[in-house]
């Protein structure tokens, strides 16, 4: 076993005993601290990601600031399972084109992407969504959805509180645009459809509750949801039920 060195001593590639440091395939020249390789490493299995580059690229617009992509990232990243049950990160702006990203812009982007982009829209001008679609989607930042609708059939309450219980530093309340935005680039860049039909392998249909909520007769009357994604479009409107189609999401934001 060779000896322990702390994070201020310095090695050389010969004190690496890990073969999965070499696995990697860097190249180190000179003698580099413990810290330093850490920070290779977690570099080297950072995830591939939907940033500002690929908002240029798929869409033509300028989100100005991108959040940096820590090493917390890359370490939820790397857990085990992760990988295999979420979609990879995504850079939810604060401004496309220096104005506010909000849920009916990002809609007229996904309609006519760049560069062979898979397009799509809304599946309609629901109440629901003409509610929310101007509200801003606030600082900028970086969110990985777990691929899947959990708990559902339950009432909102009891979905919040499921979502609170998981470790991981997940959401208890997600926004309508954080998941829209993931859903509609994994769909322009991949021809997925997240939080889809029946199509899905659910076999059935699925939508996930949202924190914003629904204003009907002067009453907040139910949690806004987003999901039910068909060749049609993206459905984003609201329901009272509590049946198997109703669920939540789990959303991790940087």
């Amino acid at each position: 076993m060779a000896a322990a060195v702390s994070s201020s001593s310095t090695v050389s590639v010969g004190d690496l005993t890990p073969a999965t440091l070499l696995e990697t395939g860097l190249v180190i020249d000179q003698c580099l601290t413990v810290q330093d390789v850490a920070n290779l490493v977690t570099d080297y299995l950072a995830p591939v990601r939907f940033g500002a580059a690929e908002w240029r690229h798929w869409f033509g617009v300028n989100v100005g600031f991108e959040p940096k992509f820590s090493r917390e990232i890359t370490l939820f990243w790397n857990q085990p399972g992760v990988s295999d049950t979420h979609l990879p990160p995504v850079l939810c702006p604060q401004f496309i084109n220096d104005k506010p990203f909000t849920l009916k812009l990002l809609g007229q982007l996904v309609k006519n992407p760049k560069n062979g982009g898979n397009a799509s829209k809304y599946a309609f001008q629901s109440s629901a969504l003409e509610q929310h679609q101007d509200t801003p989607a606030g600082p900028a930042c970086w969110l990985i959805m777990k691929n899947s609708i959990e708990a559902r059939g339950q009432s909102y309450a009891v979905q919040v509180a499921w979502l609170q219980s998981l470790p991981g530093g997940y959401e208890a309340r997600t926004s309508a645009i954080h998941l829209a935005t993931v859903v509609f680039t994994r769909h322009v860049i991949a021809g997925e459809r997240p939080l889809g039909d029946r199509d899905r392998l659910e076999g059935y249909w699925g939508f996930a509750r949202c924190q914003e909520r629904v204003h009907f007769g002067g009453a907040d009357n139910q949690p806004l949801m987003v999901g039910g994604f068909s060749p049609v479009g993206l459905l984003v409107d609201s329901s009272s039920f509590n049946n198997n189609q109703y669920g939540v999401v789990a959303l991790r934001k940087f």
